[in-house]
């Protein structure tokens, strides 16, 4: 589905399960060792944590990915930001939401609200925001 970019326009929803090996993959993509993305028993033994945290910066991408995807040739991102929020485990689904907030005709520009949240509970695990150039 496409987002038409006009204010107040929803991103069309996507919806995510990480999957270990995901994790592993983007670890070593990113050359970011850190044994709580990869290692159960040591995020459980020594962290403290449930099971294995997904990456801030994983989840982000996927915000992004999941806009890029919804406009479809329409507009390119100029920059992004994002914000990680909350504590994510390999295996829980999370939901993929978005808003455009504003858009300036004049200068062919737009800024779009996305956050990724839990499915269930609603809990934001990242937020962010991009801004647009719209293609004429």
């Amino acid at each position: 589905m496409t987002v038409e970019i006009v204010a107040g326009a929803e991103v069309p929803t996507t919806t995510h399960t990480y999957a270990a090996v995901e994790l592993f993959l983007f670890s070593a993509a990113s050359w970011h060792p850190h044994r709580v993305h990869f290692d159960q028993a040591y995020t459980r033994d020594v962290e403290g944590h449930t099971d294995i945290l997904v990456h801030g910066p994983l989840q982000a991408v996927h915000l992004f990915q999941s806009l890029t995807s919804a406009l479809d040739g329409q507009a390119r991102l100029a920059s992004v930001s994002y914000r990680h929020r909350g504590v994510l485990y390999v295996g829980e689904s999370v939901v993929i939401r978005g808003r455009v907030s504003e858009v300036d005709d004049e200068r062919r520009k737009a800024t779009v609200e996305m956050w990724m949240e839990k499915e269930g509970s609603g809990e934001q695990t990242t937020t962010g925001k991009a801004m647009l150039d719209i293609r004429q």
